[in-house]
């Protein structure tokens, strides 16, 4: 064996210097690092410099096995065999059995249609070689136990502006990062939310527009459905290109759940995902899995808060979603969640008298509507939230107060907050 074929970079790489360091950390630490992430947030460029910045340790080689033409297990075993320069081999064992005794890196690149054959043929790896690790970039990651997750996210606004300066200067070599240019250059990279391939896109369009031609037709339009890289990838070349690749990598139930949750701008909780998937017909009791599907394959990023997770889609991921609803439902649901965020008020603050237990945050705006006299239904219609979620709350603000009925809880909440406290925009 040689050592490796890891490929030259030929760009300059922006940013992404705390993933880079917790990957190599994830990858001492741990014998198999999947880098996941939506499409186009830079998994491979990651993923390739952590194998490069770490190729003293694996004194066999590093390994790249590019996989997004691979269709079936018997093909992946094939292409990794071919690459570690033993073809022939057709299962995950006789290719595994290559890297006994052997300390090298194997990178298998763009797996999330493969996963698990991945997962077999990485468990395989890891089994057969006490000595070697495995790098796998891709939207679901394996299913293999012991590894570790490197997550990525769009670039932070500043890495994402540097970007495309680095980029812009390569197609247009008169590019000055002069204040108006970057307040323009700014704007672009937030209306397409800082996903790397976006931001190279937009900066390869500067070619026949100025910055300021380029944001107005970003904002007017829509994010870039074209443009030129230098990605030996077809997929790669075309952002729209490449979430169909994740839409066609969905089963039914997450298309329609996709395609529904692409009306909502703005991060969204789980109680108005399971009020959309279920107008737009999931059972209600699967919604939340179909949303953990979407989740897993990168297509919804979770965000964790101190009142409990939320959710948000890309803008190009929308704008994909948007085109799989039929007119009336794409008017119907737009109508009706469109424009709405996660709860009509900013978050109330806890009830906490010394003597009267805590209502959390969606229970209190529960219970101010009640106060209105809303019934369960409306209280979900308004909080756009499931009905089946408000009655599990009334029960709770009725427990917590030790009240007997709905009827009571308009003195509690007014002796236990006063109504000078309740935001105005929750009172109605």
């Amino acid at each position: 064996m040689s050592k490796g074929n890891l490929p030259a970079e030929y760009t300059s790489f922006v940013g992404r210097t705390g993933e880079v360091a917790e990957g190599l950390a994830g990858l001492a630490s741990a014998r198999l690092l999947t880098v996941t992430g939506p499409g186009g947030v830079g998994k491979t460029r990651v993923a390739t410099r952590i194998a490069q910045a770490a190729r003293r340790s694996f004194p066999d080689g590093v390994w790249y096995a590019e996989l997004s033409a691979v269709h079936d297990e018997a093909e992946l075993a094939g292409r990794v065999a071919q690459v570690l320069g033993v073809p022939g081999r057709r299962t995950a064992d006789d290719v595994a059995a290559v890297l006994r005794d052997r300390r090298a890196l194997v990178l298998l690149d763009t797996c999330e249609h493969l996963t698990p054959a991945v997962s077999r043929l990485a468990e395989a790896m890891l089994r057969h070689s006490a000595e070697a690790r495995v790098l796998v970039t891709g939207r679901r990651p394996p299913s293999t136990g012991g590894q570790r997750i490197l997550d990525l996210r769009p670039l932070p606004d500043a890495d994402a502006l540097a970007l495309f300066a680095d980029r812009a200067v390569a197609a247009d070599p008169g590019f000055k990062l002069t204040p108006e240019v970057r307040r323009a250059a700014a704007a672009v990279c937030r209306s397409v939310d800082a996903l790397p391939l976006a931001v190279e896109l937009a900066a390869a369009c500067l070619r026949t527009l100025s910055v300021g031609e380029l944001r107005d037709r970003i904002r007017d339009r829509g994010a870039l459905s074209a443009g030129a890289t230098t990605s030996v990838l077809a997929r790669h070349r075309d952002l729209r290109a490449l979430v169909g690749w994740s839409h066609e990598l969905c089963g039914a139930e997450q298309r329609v759940l996709w395609a529904a949750l692409s009306v909502v701008r703005g991060p969204f909780e789980p109680e108005m995902a399971e009020s959309i998937g279920a107008e737009a017909g999931l059972p209600e009791a699967r919604v939340l899995a179909v949303l953990a599907d979407l989740v897993d394959g990168s297509v919804v990023s979770r965000e964790p808060t101190p009142e409990g997770p939320r959710y948000r889609m890309l803008r190009v991921y929308r704008e994909v979603g948007v085109e799989h609803l039929d007119d009336g439902a794409r008017r119907r649901l737009t109508a009706r969640y469109g424009t709405r965020r996660p709860g009509p008020a900013p978050r109330p603050r806890r009830v906490r008298d010394p003597g009267r237990p805590v209502l959390s945050a969606r229970e209190l705006q529960v219970a101010v509507l009640i106060t209105e006299g809303l019934t369960n239904l409306e209280i979900a219609r308004r909080l756009v939230i499931s009905k089946r979620t408000v009655d599990a709350h009334v029960r709770n603000i009725l427990a917590k107060g030790h009240l007997a009925s709905r009827t009571h809880v308009a003195a509690w909440v007014a002796s236990s907050l006063g109504s000078d406290s309740i935001p105005a925009s929750v009172q109605g």
